[in-house]
């Protein structure tokens, strides 16, 4: 009986987790951004969208990461807000300095680096933020958390037909589930007040932080190495014709979420077993996604984008192919995060990045589009074998329990 309860509140959780995740994009996609460009018109919209680019590169690999490393350290160390909310304050503002001199091109006047600057910082916390409801699993506050976000971007544009300011569109909805956060959760009470265990926060923080910045910047590397290698065209064709695959990230990433909240609550480390039962639900479940994806990529490119149909039907498979394995090792990197190190995890997108930038270069330079599509598979062959290979490897074991 309790076991049929724990599976009716994990489907009850995921349900809740992708459901906000949903809504959000959802409503970012089909609403706000339609409605800046029927606003604004394609040019300021394009440097909108170059400015929320770098917000979403470095937010997510900041608080995100933290939010993430809170969840695996709290089983060894008995960590305290502050220990987190510093760290955000850290890694944060170096960040920010950082995208405020690589965009610096942008930054036409004082307040929009000032505007700017309160983006990322209000994104970095708001991204951290849900780990209240992970820590607790407390899924139906977690998707109320999303509900109030999706509702503020929405209610932002009342700000933004009254001064013009697009940054308030998005800063509404940011704060607005910072407020929600502080009317029902923890997290941020006891600003300042630091454990012992500071230092190994830091460190495994600090790892993951890297990690993620490196797998965000290699997200984007479609749009970056196709406008300067090849030209405007591939990277509209490449875009459209992996938007099905990326798509499902929004699916997994939920399912992410609620796979390491409740493995970290358990103090027993994974074995090999577990991790090769994890890997085949994984590897099912990616086949079906590939399958899906394969079926729908055709249907939405002739229906949205006809007229370039033709020149993109060659390299749909390999595309999706490639698409669902980077969703595949996503979710494997999940798992083997749970009772291993962070380190390992940075060292492995280190690799991944490198061997990614070869091969692109190389295949890229010689075969053009369909060279980069090739290029993007072979490379995420190698790290979901890398990853599969490191979960056997330190399947059964971890770092010692420190809880004292």
């Amino acid at each position: 009986m309790a076991s049929k309860e724990k599976q009716k509140r994990i489907v009850s959780n995921t349900v809740y987790t992708i459901g906000g995740a949903l809504l959000m994009n959802g409503v970012l996609q089909i609403v706000v951004y339609p409605l800046l460009n029927r606003k604004m018109g394609s040019d300021q919209l394009g440097e909108l969208l170059y400015l929320m680019g770098l917000v979403a590169i470095l937010c997510p690999s900041v608080g995100q990461a933290l939010n993430t490393s809170r969840l695996v350290v709290r089983r060894d160390y008995q960590v305290k807000n502050g220990d987190y909310n510093v760290l955000l304050l850290l890694f944060g503002g170096v960040g920010t300095a950082v995208t405020l001199f690589v965009a610096r091109d942008s930054m036409v006047s004082l307040p929009v680096i000032f505007w700017t600057a309160a983006l990322l910082m209000t994104t970095i916390f708001r991204y951290y933020g849900d780990v209240e409801y992970r820590l607790n699993l407390n899924y139906n506050k977690y998707f109320y958390y999303y509900c109030v976000l999706t509702g503020g971007y929405i209610a932002g544009f009342g700000l933004y037909f009254l001064t013009k300011n697009w940054f308030l569109v998005f800063l509404a909805g940011e704060a607005a589930a910072l407020v929600y956060l502080a009317a029902t959760g923890t997290v941020f009470r006891g600003f300042f007040d630091r454990s012992r265990w500071f230092t190994q926060a830091f460190q495994r923080g600090g790892f993951l932080v890297f990690s993620y910045l490196i797998t965000n910047f290699t997200l984007n590397i479609d749009r970056l190495a196709l406008e300067h290698m090849v030209g405007h065209l591939a990277v509209t064709q490449y875009y459209v014709t992996s938007l099905i695959g990326k798509t499902l990230v929004l699916l997994v990433a939920p399912v992410n979420t609620i796979i390491i909240s409740y493995l970290t609550r358990k103090q027993e480390r994974m074995d090999k077993k577990q991790f090769l039962l994890f890997t085949g639900i994984g590897t099912g479940v990616s086949l079906v996604f590939f399958l899906g994806a394969q079926i729908g990529t055709p249907i939405f490119v002739k229906l949205f984008y006809g007229d370039l149909y033709e020149s993109v039907k060659g390299m749909i498979t390999v595309v999706n192919l490639s698409q669902i394995l980077g969703v595949l090792s996503a979710y494997l990197f999940i798992v083997v995060l749970t009772f291993t190190e962070e380190k390992w995890q940075l060292i492995l997108q280190i690799i991944h990045l490198a061997v990614i930038a070869v091969l692109v270069l190389i295949f890229t330079e010689k075969s053009g589009i369909m060279g980069f599509a090739a290029a993007v598979l072979i490379a995420n062959v190698i790290r979901v074998a890398a990853v599969i290979l490191l979960g056997l490897w330190k399947a059964g074991s971890g770092p010692k329990q420190k809880k004292q």
